[in-house]
């Protein structure tokens, strides 16, 4: 005996029969109703789908709407599988009929509609439906959702389902449809085989009270924002004294508009208060318990609906991470499922329809796992790289593990250490200081190198753009004039925004490769996620003032060449080419310059920042040590504390090699490739 045979025996003759009554259609079938629930389940019951739909108000009406727009706004692409090396192989389809369709739904709605509509269903019913029409081929041509709270199910003996059957609200019109005609999407339900059940339904208990505490707060506010009570009165009272006395006192003190007003009681009364305040009843934390555990049947954080109780950035986005993969990917995995099982064979069932993954990249996470791998040896800059489908530099600093400097090859003599494990400044140890202080430098050079040629190309390509703008100005120009200059020159505001936009993940990356660098030096550890704020602040201050000041030395530059030749009296064509010649100089010199000083400086800031989370207390001036260092910076074994600036030959006071905090000047800044170590100051 089969399933739909024991539920039919299960649940008598008499059930088939009104059903038979009530739905007059392709009665020539042999049905059987399938409705063996409670009908009474915390506030509602499970196959009350208007009343759930009727609920989708205050807190279910934010967070159905919040996961509905957040599946919504996920693409769904169309990909052709293919088999390769046993190996299944997605090729995106780019035109096809299901395309169409799902895009342009109907004549009155689209896919972003479409997608919103089917999960607020979901949400409140856990049953949502499409219609799907087809043309004289067979071939889909729009797509109808049909209200969730309309639809009855028509069970089959034979087929399982039979059709469907939509009523009307307020016509009582009965429409039929076939079971090919819809898709049926449902959260799979243990109270019935047919029919899904929604978070809803699970929070429709939670609903009934926050009703209760607004219906309360309204009542509450409604009789003057104070709690029920009695009047006493020696005597008693008449019905018509009573009648009278009661309307007097509501026209005069009920209401908010009456708060506050003074009552006069005559001939002994009395007032005594018999309710509750609503500090007393504790409604602001029973609501506040009541809303979290709404959002929370429906997996929506706080966060998402802009309650900000203690949220910041770093758990906002955990947050957002968590939403997208714990509650919005499942419901996309759900509706994919579900067309590619009804929809896609209609086509091809060599197709496959998947939308793209909204979960975010856990970037921080996975950018601190990369630093630790560098910092302790775990790995190679190239390592690193290749995980994350990059070009290795290949480079022999890149191609092995960086080791930290407290650590010496096996059989190597090691310097005595102070307790930041630095070597101690003693004569004898001299010979190893001095070596420890190259290996640093190095070890240093190998880390800001590869990030300088990158941002060389960087702002090379900013030149290059720059002066494609400059030339097309100077191509519309028909006569010199001596303020020539102001109509050939860019606009300075949208080209430094557009500098900044390019560098700012490349000082950025400097910055907190300071901070590695600075971590692996005192064995301490950063939480970067925590650190953000001051990361930002870091990047923000270098790139202010970087950025401004290239684009006034561009101008200036151009100015200089541009009027030089108005004064010369050169053609346009003479004049175009001197502004050749300023960018050829830019970006052939000047990109390199800019970015060894800034990648330089935002790391040296970086590892002071580091030391300064280490507790550090003084720090040291490292150079390169050979002939290319500039006679001001020869101060090599200068140390200072922490906090203090050191002082070069040009009596510049630097916090760091490329600081310019203190007013450096360019020359004692401009191409400098020192760099600093922690220091324990007694």
């Amino acid at each position: 005996m089969g399933i739909i045979s024991r539920i039919e025996e299960a649940i008598g003759q008499r059930y088939m029969k009104r059903f038979y009554n009530e739905n007059k259609i392709k009665d020539k079938l042999p049905f059987v109703h399938l409705f063996g629930t409670e009908k009474s389940y915390g506030a509602i019951p499970p196959d009350d789908f208007t009343g759930m739909v009727e609920g989708y108000k205050s807190w279910a009406y934010a967070c159905a709407w919040k996961n509905a727009v957040s599946v919504a706004k996920c693409n769904l692409r169309l990909y052709k599988q293919k088999i390769v090396d046993n190996e299944i192989v997605l090729d995106v389809v780019g035109e096809h009929p299901f395309l169409d369709v799902i895009n342009s739904v109907n004549p009155f709605s689209n896919r972003f509609e479409l997608m919103t509509i089917t999960t607020i269903f979901l949400e409140m019913t856990g049953n949502a439906y499409w219609w799907i029409p087809r043309d004289r081929f067979g071939i889909p041509y729009m797509i109808w959702n049909i209200p969730a709270h309309w639809v009855k199910i028509i069970p089959s003996k034979t087929k399982y389902i039979e059709g469907y059957l939509a009523t009307i609200p307020g016509k009582g019109e009965k429409v039929p449809f076939d079971e090919s005609e819809v898709i049926h999407f449902k959260y799979p339900s243990p109270f019935n085989l047919f029919y899904g059940t929604g978070p809803y339904l699970a929070a429709a208990g939670s609903m009934a009270m926050n009703n209760a505490i607004i219906d309360w707060g309204n009542n509450y506010f409604l009789n003057n924002a104070e709690p029920s009570g009695v009047l006493m009165v020696e005597g008693g009272m008449t019905d018509e004294q009573y009648q009278r006395f009661r309307d007097a006192w509501n026209r005069k003190h009920r209401g908010t508009k009456n708060a506050g007003k003074m009552a006069i009681l005559e001939n002994g009364m009395k007032y005594e208060r018999v309710g509750t305040t609503a500090k007393d009843a504790k409604v602001e934390t029973i609501s506040r318990e009541n809303r979290d555990q709404i959002l929370a049947i429906f997996g929506v954080p706080a966060s998402k609906l802009g309650l900000v109780e203690d949220v910041n950035r770093a758990n906002a986005d955990t947050n957002d991470y968590t939403f997208q993969k714990e509650t919005i990917l499942p419901k996309l995995k759900l509706i994919e499922e579900k067309i590619n099982e009804k929809f896609i064979p209609i086509y091809d069932r060599g197709l496959l329809a998947k939308f793209d993954n909204p979960v975010p990249e856990d970037f921080e996470s996975k950018l601190k796992e990369r630093q630790i791998n560098i910092a302790s040896g775990f790995s190679s800059i190239d390592e690193e790289r290749e995980k994350e489908g990059l070009d290795p530099y290949n480079l022999p600093e890149t191609k092995v593990p960086l080791i930290p400097f407290s650590l010496n090859p096996a059989g190597e003599e090691k310097p005595e250490m102070d307790s930041f494990g630095l070597p101690k400044k003693e004569e004898e140890n001299e010979k190893s200081i001095k070596a420890y202080s190259d290996k640093k430098w190095k070890t240093f050079v190998t880390a800001t190198e590869p990030q300088e040629r990158i941002l060389t190309k960087i702002i090379q390509r900013y030149f290059q753009s720059q002066h494609g703008e400059v030339m097309r100005n100077i191509n519309k120009i028909k006569s010199i004039t001596k303020d020539l200059a102001s109509f050939v020159l860019f606009n300075t505001q949208e080209q430094n925004e557009k500098l900044r936009n390019l560098t700012n993940n490349n000082i950025r990356q400097a910055f907190l490769t300071g901070l590695t660098l600075g971590m692996q030096e005192t064995g301490s550890a950063i939480d970067f996620t925590l650190f953000e704020p001051n990361i930002a602040r870091a990047v923000e201050e270098r790139l202010d003032f970087f950025v401004e000041r290239v684009g006034k030395s561009t101008v200036k530059l151009l100015t200089k060449e541009i009027n030089t030749g108005l004064t010369a009296g050169e053609s346009i064509e003479r004049i175009a080419q001197r502004i050749d010649k300023v960018f050829q100089y830019s970006r052939d010199f000047r990109s390199r310059r800019i970015a060894q000083t800034e990648v330089i400086g935002a790391t040296n800031s970086g590892q002071i920042r580091a030391y300064l989370e280490a507790g550090i207390t003084g720090k040291e001036w490292v150079t390169a040590g050979d002939e290319l260092v500039r006679d001001s910076h020869r101060i090599d074994g200068q140390q200072v504390g922490i906090t203090e600036t050191f002082q070069t030959g040009m009596g510049s006071h630097l916090q760091y090699p490329g600081d310019r905090s203190s007013g450096a000047p360019a020359s004692d800044i401009i191409n400098c490739r020192c760099t600093v170590l922690p220091v324990k100051r007694g």
